[in-house]
């Protein structure tokens, strides 16, 4: 058995504040093929993707199903199973799939003895099925026919019959693959959870909302998810970088708290590892301040798992990586993709090539980062008579979005599900330059906005302003899970609205997620609503389309407040710029917002000043930005909540590297 006992010393910097400002650049979603089709349920830690999320949404959702409580497995007669709370999915391999649904009802019932009923005509009241000599009738009958019919909940194999369900008598019927139950006050059906009383006990574990299993799971549940418990999450990654050497970046944890580091492989017998490194969280959550890295050395090859994990807050962000090898994807039939160049700096473009697929069938292309996140190929490439796509002249460009380091590039086929994965590398390189833009108005970079721009129920937006084109996330909850929700734009002043395309409307139980651009030049107050169609509740955002905040090079930088400074005042990526501030009250809670070369105005999470009523000073704030940041003016701006004090801190990125 391999084990690793010693520690490992992460490299260390001075205690110092880091906000990484990306600043929702690149941030909003792209176009994604393959891995995007992923869809995440925090209510049970499970991801639901490809043929079972189809059928899933399109025949019912949670209502008829319930959320999934396993993830997809390979059961031992070859079928792709995934359990659900009220169902079983089951892809029969026949050409296309099929999704079938599993006979719960009767293997719940298991040899119980129904009484029949005998034969009689069906009416507009009662239906008789002959096929197993049971009736429906009433709700029961109205709501098989309405929902589903045969298809979903297969034939009644029992009349009505009382039971009792958690501790309530409760008026039942069973179905080959469902178990109807009434509810009086209102009156309606709701469907047993026959799913979680059925599901094997070794599938269940949940796993976080970053890390999907790549492929099926094994029936035993292998490989297992790194240990996590649902509702303590902050985000951790996992970066690579030269020479087997990683860096950690993460965020969300309770400002202030001691951070602490475990590495496990659920691929070989060793024992985990701590990393010395313990970073307290900067003030707005932060570790990556601390460039905490570690060398992989000495490892076993294979799939590895970080938690970093809050001392005070428990919360824990788990991130996954490998060590000498590229994921673990299956790659049946001699199925290769790859790129030309193998590596490229930014500024160039690799060609796509591969080969194996099925003749003339699609083909989903998706790229996986340095930090394991994953973003689409918009083009969706058809493999010629030979089963070849390298014809289909496919190019990446690298631009300053890539992350430095080794990249994955993976194909499916969408009718024979060949899978296969590639790598190529982004080397360092200069950047092309930006397009010219002329310079802002430094008079306008300090207007505030978000007091007037109040959102109306339980939701939120970001950015709050930004320039027409620009992308925005609308948030609302409140909706019952079940009803219909409609999203649209109010142009200002009232002056008329537009549809929202309801496939940007992402819906997880009663809430809504809607990612949209406004491409009219129209400048002023817009507001992003969303309402239920049954309960008529509503949520109400709005947002500002103007270029006040716009600050690109050649912009004049306006003067910091007296009452704060920064230095230095200009610099590139390799500049860390110290910002303080003072004046407010003793521990007073600070309204922060950044606005950004771009025009973005982003409200921040509060931060506080500490009890001589400062911020910057202990633990200093510094900021540093990279190649994904734009060049231009920045300003942070902080304003008390009790005193109405602000101070405005403006900096130059130059981009230099």
């Amino acid at each position: 058995m391999f084990a690793i006992v010693r520690k490992r010393r992460g490299f260390r910097l001075p205690m110092a504040l880091l906000i990484v400002a990306s600043l929702w650049i690149g941030a909003l979603p792209q176009p994604v093929s393959a891995q995007s089709d992923l869809r995440y349920f925090a209510e049970t830690g499970h991801f639901l993707r490809g043929a079972f999320r189809a059928y899933w949404e399109r025949n019912g959702g949670v209502a008829i199903f319930g959320f999934p409580i396993t993830e997809e497995y390979r059961r031992s007669d070859g079928r792709i199973v995934q359990w659900f709370q009220r169902a079983r999915f089951e892809l029969a391999q026949v050409n296309p799939p099929v999704v079938q649904l599993g006979h719960l009802g009767r293997e719940f019932t298991g040899d119980r003895i129904f009484p029949q009923a005998p034969p009689q005509p069906s009416t507009a009241r009662i239906r008789y099925f002959s096929e197993t000599n049971h009736t429906l009738r009433g709700l029961f009958k109205e709501t098989w026919e309405r929902r589903g019919g045969l298809a979903i909940f297969g034939y009644p194999i029992s009349e009505e019959i009382s039971e009792n369900i958690n501790g309530q008598w409760t008026l039942v019927q069973y179905f080959e693959r469902h178990r109807f139950e009434l509810r009086l006050y209102p009156s309606r059906v709701e469907f047993g959870l026959l799913g979680e009383a059925l599901a094997p006990a070794q599938l269940r574990a949940p796993w976080p909302p970053n890390i999907a299993p790549d492929q099926p799971l094994n029936e035993d549940g292998t490989p297992l998810p790194p240990p996590f418990r649902p509702g303590v999450y902050a985000n951790a990654r996992v970066i690579a970088e030269a020479d087997q050497t990683f860096r950690i970046e993460g965020e969300g944890y309770r400002p202030g708290e001691r951070v602490r580091f475990l590495l496990s492989s659920p691929e070989c017998e060793c024992r985990p590892i701590t990393l010395d490194a313990q970073p307290l969280a900067d003030v707005n959550g932060s570790i990556s301040y601390a460039q905490v890295r570690f060398n992989t050395r000495d490892y076993p090859r294979g799939r590895w798992y970080l938690t970093a994990q809050g001392q005070t807050s428990n919360r824990a962000g788990i991130a996954q990586f490998f060590v000498g090898v590229a994921p673990p994807v299956g790659q049946p039939g001699g199925v290769v993709v790859g790129t030309t160049p193998q590596a490229a700096a930014i500024g160039q473009a690799v060609l796509i090539q591969g080969s194996g697929f099925q003749p003339n069938e699609q083909v989903s292309l998706w790229l996986t980062a340095p930090d394991q996140s994953v973003r689409g190929v918009p083009e969706s490439p058809t493999a010629d008579g030979s089963g070849s796509i390298s014809g289909a002249n496919i190019r990446i460009t690298i631009d300053t979005t890539f992350r430095t380091g080794t990249w994955f590039i993976t194909a499916q086929g969408r009718s024979s599900g060949r899978q296969a994965i590639g790598m190529f590398r982004v080397d360092a390189g200069a950047a092309p330059p930006p397009p010219s833009q002329p310079p802002g108005d430094p008079a306008r970079l300090g207007i505030l906005i978000h007091n007037e721009l109040r959102v109306s129920g339980a939701g939120s937006i970001t950015p709050l302003a930004a320039p027409p084109g620009s992308g925005f996330v609308f948030n609302a909850s409140g909706f019952d899970p079940n009803e219909k929700v409609g999203v649209w734009l109010t142009r200002p002043a009232g002056a008329g609205v537009e549809p929202i395309d309801e496939r940007l409307v992402q819906r997880e139980g009663g809430s809504v997620r809607v990612a949209f651009r406004v491409e009219r030049d129209q400048q002023g107050v817009w507001t992003v609503t969303a309402q239920g169609a049954s309960t008529g509740r509503a949520v109400t955002a709005p947002f500002k389309l103007t270029r006040d905040y716009v600050a690109p090079p050649g912009t004049p930088r306006p003067a910091t407040s007296r009452n704060a400074s920064v230095s230095p005042a200009e610099g590139g990526q390799r500049t860390t710029f110290r910002l303080t501030a003072s004046g407010f009250r003793a521990n007073e809670l600070l309204e922060f917002w950044v606005t950004s070369p771009d025009g973005l105005y982003v409200l921040n999470t509060p931060v506080q000043a500490d009890n001589r009523g400062r911020i910057g000073v202990s633990p200093a704030l510094g900021v540093q930005l990279g190649a994904r940041n734009l060049p231009g003016v920045y300003g942070y701006h902080y304003r008390g909540t009790l005193s109405g004090v602000r101070a405005d801190i403006y900096f130059t990125f130059t981009g230099a590297p």
